[in-house]
Protein backbone atom coordinates (compact mmCIF):
# COMPACT_ATOMS: atom_id res chain seq x y z
CA UNK A 1 0.00 0.00 0.00
CA UNK A 2 1.33 3.60 -0.96
CA UNK A 3 1.65 6.11 1.49
CA UNK A 4 -1.09 8.16 -0.38
CA UNK A 5 -3.37 5.58 -0.59
CA UNK A 6 -2.19 4.67 3.31
CA UNK A 7 -3.05 7.99 4.21
CA UNK A 8 -6.42 8.69 2.12
CA UNK A 9 -4.77 11.18 0.60
CA UNK A 10 -7.73 12.10 -0.98
CA UNK A 11 -9.44 13.48 1.43
CA UNK A 12 -6.26 15.57 2.82
CA UNK A 13 -6.61 17.58 0.40
CA UNK A 14 -7.03 21.51 1.11
CA UNK A 15 -6.70 25.24 0.63
CA UNK A 16 -3.43 26.36 1.24
CA UNK A 17 -1.43 28.93 1.42
CA UNK A 18 2.22 31.05 2.88
CA UNK A 19 5.16 32.80 1.62
CA UNK A 20 8.36 30.54 1.00
CA UNK A 21 12.06 31.14 0.93
CA UNK A 22 14.05 30.11 -1.81
CA UNK A 23 17.74 30.10 -2.55
CA UNK A 24 19.56 30.28 -5.90
CA UNK A 25 23.11 30.10 -6.79
CA UNK A 26 24.12 33.70 -9.08
CA UNK A 27 26.23 31.97 -11.50
CA UNK A 28 25.05 32.62 -15.05
CA UNK A 29 26.07 35.53 -15.49
CA UNK A 30 29.29 35.22 -13.46
CA UNK A 31 29.97 32.16 -15.59
CA UNK A 32 29.75 33.66 -19.12
CA UNK A 33 31.37 36.97 -18.42
CA UNK A 34 34.70 35.63 -18.29
CA UNK A 35 34.41 34.48 -22.55
CA UNK A 36 33.07 38.20 -23.54
CA UNK A 37 34.46 41.05 -23.89
CA UNK A 38 31.39 43.88 -23.72
CA UNK A 39 28.03 43.94 -22.78
CA UNK A 40 26.55 43.50 -26.40
CA UNK A 41 28.49 40.36 -26.56
CA UNK A 42 27.14 39.17 -23.21
CA UNK A 43 23.49 39.61 -24.00
CA UNK A 44 24.19 37.64 -27.06
CA UNK A 45 25.62 34.71 -25.73
CA UNK A 46 23.12 34.99 -22.90
CA UNK A 47 20.66 34.34 -25.72
CA UNK A 48 22.49 31.63 -27.67
CA UNK A 49 22.97 29.96 -24.26
CA UNK A 50 18.81 30.21 -23.47
CA UNK A 51 18.10 29.00 -26.82
CA UNK A 52 19.54 25.73 -26.27
CA UNK A 53 17.83 25.53 -22.92
CA UNK A 54 13.96 23.46 -22.90
CA UNK A 55 10.79 25.80 -22.83
CA UNK A 56 9.11 27.25 -20.41
CA UNK A 57 5.87 25.38 -19.76
CA UNK A 58 2.56 27.50 -21.45
CA UNK A 59 1.72 28.85 -17.33
CA UNK A 60 4.75 30.43 -16.32
CA UNK A 61 5.51 32.69 -19.35
CA UNK A 62 4.31 35.73 -17.72
CA UNK A 63 6.62 34.99 -14.57
CA UNK A 64 9.83 36.69 -13.27
CA UNK A 65 12.74 34.12 -14.44
CA UNK A 66 13.49 33.12 -10.94
CA UNK A 67 9.89 31.48 -10.52
CA UNK A 68 9.23 30.29 -13.36
CA UNK A 69 13.19 28.49 -14.31
CA UNK A 70 12.19 25.32 -11.63
CA UNK A 71 9.39 24.38 -13.60
CA UNK A 72 11.90 24.36 -16.76
CA UNK A 73 14.01 21.57 -15.87
CA UNK A 74 12.65 17.72 -14.42
CA UNK A 75 15.00 16.41 -11.42
CA UNK A 76 18.37 16.30 -11.38
CA UNK A 77 19.20 12.51 -12.45
CA UNK A 78 18.92 10.93 -9.47
CA UNK A 79 15.54 12.88 -9.63
CA UNK A 80 14.26 14.76 -6.18
CA UNK A 81 12.01 13.91 -2.88
CA UNK A 82 8.94 14.02 -4.40
CA UNK A 83 9.58 13.83 -8.44
CA UNK A 84 11.44 11.28 -10.52
CA UNK A 85 13.94 11.71 -13.30
CA UNK A 86 11.23 12.14 -16.13
CA UNK A 87 8.81 14.16 -14.51
CA UNK A 88 8.35 18.00 -14.32
CA UNK A 89 10.10 20.13 -12.35
CA UNK A 90 8.95 20.88 -8.45
CA UNK A 91 9.61 24.35 -7.18
CA UNK A 92 11.39 23.82 -3.93
CA UNK A 93 11.32 26.55 -1.20
CA UNK A 94 11.58 26.66 2.68
CA UNK A 95 8.94 28.04 5.23
CA UNK A 96 12.26 29.90 7.01
CA UNK A 97 15.44 31.16 6.87
CA UNK A 98 17.07 28.67 8.56
CA UNK A 99 15.52 25.61 7.23
CA UNK A 100 16.17 27.28 3.61
CA UNK A 101 19.69 27.47 4.35
CA UNK A 102 20.26 23.61 5.86
CA UNK A 103 18.73 22.05 2.45
CA UNK A 104 20.71 24.30 0.49
CA UNK A 105 24.09 23.59 2.77
CA UNK A 106 23.47 19.96 2.18
CA UNK A 107 23.01 20.21 -1.75
CA UNK A 108 26.46 22.49 -1.28
CA UNK A 109 28.06 19.55 0.64
CA UNK A 110 27.10 17.19 -2.40
CA UNK A 111 28.76 19.51 -4.22
CA UNK A 112 32.10 19.75 -2.85
CA UNK A 113 32.21 15.60 -2.55
CA UNK A 114 31.26 15.63 -5.83
CA UNK A 115 34.36 16.87 -7.29
CA UNK A 116 37.02 14.31 -8.21
CA UNK A 117 40.13 13.74 -6.55
CA UNK A 118 41.24 16.63 -4.38
CA UNK A 119 39.38 20.16 -4.19
CA UNK A 120 41.40 22.97 -5.62
CA UNK A 121 41.04 24.92 -2.33
CA UNK A 122 40.40 24.35 0.87
CA UNK A 123 37.01 26.49 0.65
CA UNK A 124 35.15 27.47 -1.97
CA UNK A 125 32.96 30.62 -2.06
CA UNK A 126 29.78 31.23 -4.45
CA UNK A 127 27.79 34.17 -4.76
CA UNK A 128 23.41 33.47 -4.40
CA UNK A 129 20.55 35.68 -4.44
CA UNK A 130 17.57 35.05 -1.86
CA UNK A 131 13.99 35.85 -2.39
CA UNK A 132 10.72 35.12 -1.67
CA UNK A 133 7.32 34.35 -2.29
CA UNK A 134 3.55 33.87 -1.61
CA UNK A 135 2.28 30.61 -2.82
CA UNK A 136 -1.68 30.01 -2.65
CA UNK A 137 -4.19 27.20 -3.80
CA UNK A 138 -7.31 25.37 -2.96
CA UNK A 139 -5.49 21.87 -3.67
CA UNK A 140 -2.67 21.35 -1.14
CA UNK A 141 -1.38 18.95 1.12
CA UNK A 142 0.30 19.31 4.51
CA UNK A 143 2.61 16.09 4.55
CA UNK A 144 4.08 17.51 8.52
CA UNK A 145 0.11 17.21 9.42
CA UNK A 146 -1.83 13.99 10.81
CA UNK A 147 -2.64 11.56 9.57
CA UNK A 148 1.18 11.86 7.53
CA UNK A 149 3.14 12.85 10.60
CA UNK A 150 2.68 8.79 11.02
CA UNK A 151 5.23 7.87 8.20
CA UNK A 152 7.38 11.12 8.95
CA UNK A 153 10.30 8.60 9.13
CA UNK A 154 10.38 7.36 5.32
CA UNK A 155 9.23 11.25 3.95
CA UNK A 156 12.23 12.57 5.47
CA UNK A 157 14.52 9.59 4.88
CA UNK A 158 17.75 11.06 4.33
CA UNK A 159 18.50 9.02 0.92
CA UNK A 160 15.67 6.87 -0.09
CA UNK A 161 13.36 8.69 -1.97
CA UNK A 162 11.40 5.58 -3.58
CA UNK A 163 8.13 5.97 -1.53
CA UNK A 164 8.32 9.76 -1.31
CA UNK A 165 8.54 10.12 -5.24
CA UNK A 166 5.42 7.48 -5.52
CA UNK A 167 3.55 9.67 -3.42
CA UNK A 168 4.65 12.74 -5.43
CA UNK A 169 3.33 11.00 -7.98
CA UNK A 170 0.10 10.33 -6.85
CA UNK A 171 -0.05 13.91 -5.24
CA UNK A 172 0.67 15.21 -9.01
CA UNK A 173 -2.05 12.61 -10.23
CA UNK A 174 -4.74 13.76 -7.96
CA UNK A 175 -4.44 17.35 -9.30
CA UNK A 176 -2.39 18.74 -6.21
CA UNK A 177 -0.59 22.19 -7.17
CA UNK A 178 1.47 22.86 -3.66
CA UNK A 179 2.61 20.81 -0.55
CA UNK A 180 4.48 21.21 2.92
CA UNK A 181 6.68 18.60 3.71
CA UNK A 182 9.21 18.48 7.07
CA UNK A 183 12.60 18.92 5.69
CA UNK A 184 15.01 15.70 5.89
CA UNK A 185 18.27 18.10 6.64
CA UNK A 186 16.97 20.99 8.82
CA UNK A 187 18.25 19.88 12.59
CA UNK A 188 14.96 22.23 14.00
CA UNK A 189 12.62 19.70 12.01
CA UNK A 190 11.25 23.17 10.13
CA UNK A 191 9.00 22.73 6.93
CA UNK A 192 9.59 22.94 3.79
CA UNK A 193 7.23 23.97 0.37
CA UNK A 194 7.03 22.15 -3.28
CA UNK A 195 5.11 23.52 -6.07
CA UNK A 196 4.11 21.14 -8.70
CA UNK A 197 2.28 24.19 -10.76
CA UNK A 198 3.04 27.29 -11.12
CA UNK A 199 -0.91 28.49 -10.62
CA UNK A 200 0.08 27.56 -6.80
CA UNK A 201 2.41 31.20 -6.73
CA UNK A 202 0.43 33.72 -5.57
CA UNK A 203 2.59 36.54 -7.11
CA UNK A 204 4.54 37.17 -10.81
CA UNK A 205 6.84 38.76 -9.39
CA UNK A 206 9.80 37.49 -6.55
CA UNK A 207 10.13 39.55 -3.28
CA UNK A 208 12.67 40.48 -0.48
CA UNK A 209 15.68 40.00 -3.06
CA UNK A 210 18.91 39.34 -1.07
CA UNK A 211 22.49 39.02 -1.91
CA UNK A 212 24.22 36.56 -0.22
CA UNK A 213 27.56 34.32 -0.14
CA UNK A 214 28.26 30.99 1.00
CA UNK A 215 31.52 29.25 1.74
CA UNK A 216 31.86 25.19 1.73
CA UNK A 217 34.53 23.20 2.65
CA UNK A 218 34.95 19.69 4.01
CA UNK A 219 34.38 20.49 7.06
CA UNK A 220 31.02 22.26 6.59
CA UNK A 221 28.99 25.42 5.10
CA UNK A 222 28.69 28.91 6.20
CA UNK A 223 26.36 31.64 4.80
CA UNK A 224 26.31 34.91 5.08
CA UNK A 225 23.72 38.20 3.76
CA UNK A 226 25.83 40.64 2.16
CA UNK A 227 24.45 43.61 4.26
CA UNK A 228 24.52 41.72 7.72
CA UNK A 229 27.60 40.74 10.11
CA UNK A 230 25.55 37.19 11.17
CA UNK A 231 27.22 34.23 9.99
CA UNK A 232 25.31 30.77 9.37
CA UNK A 233 27.35 27.75 9.98
CA UNK A 234 26.33 23.99 9.50
CA UNK A 235 28.76 21.60 10.37
CA UNK A 236 29.11 18.87 8.24
CA UNK A 237 28.39 16.50 11.14
CA UNK A 238 24.93 17.51 11.02
CA UNK A 239 24.09 15.70 8.15
CA UNK A 240 26.00 12.45 7.93
CA UNK A 241 25.04 9.44 8.88
CA UNK A 242 28.12 7.13 9.62
CA UNK A 243 30.08 9.76 8.62
CA UNK A 244 29.09 9.95 5.80
CA UNK A 245 27.21 12.26 3.35
CA UNK A 246 23.93 10.27 2.46
CA UNK A 247 23.43 10.20 -1.56
CA UNK A 248 19.99 11.92 -2.51
CA UNK A 249 17.66 9.54 -3.79
CA UNK A 250 18.85 5.67 -3.85
CA UNK A 251 17.05 2.88 -3.96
Amino acid sequence: MSLWQQCQGEHQIKPLQGMLLRLVESQEQIATLGYVDTLEEQALLETLLDDTKPNYPAHCQNLHYLLKTPFRYPPLKWGSRFGQVHEPGIFYGGGTLNVTLAEAAYYRLLFWDSMSGTAPKAQIQTAHTMFSVPYQTERGIQLQQPPFDTVAAIITDRSHYQATQQLGKAMRSSGIEAFEYPSARDPNSGICIGLFSALALASKQPADLSAWWCEVSQQGVSFKAANQSQIYHFARSLFTEQDQLPQPATA
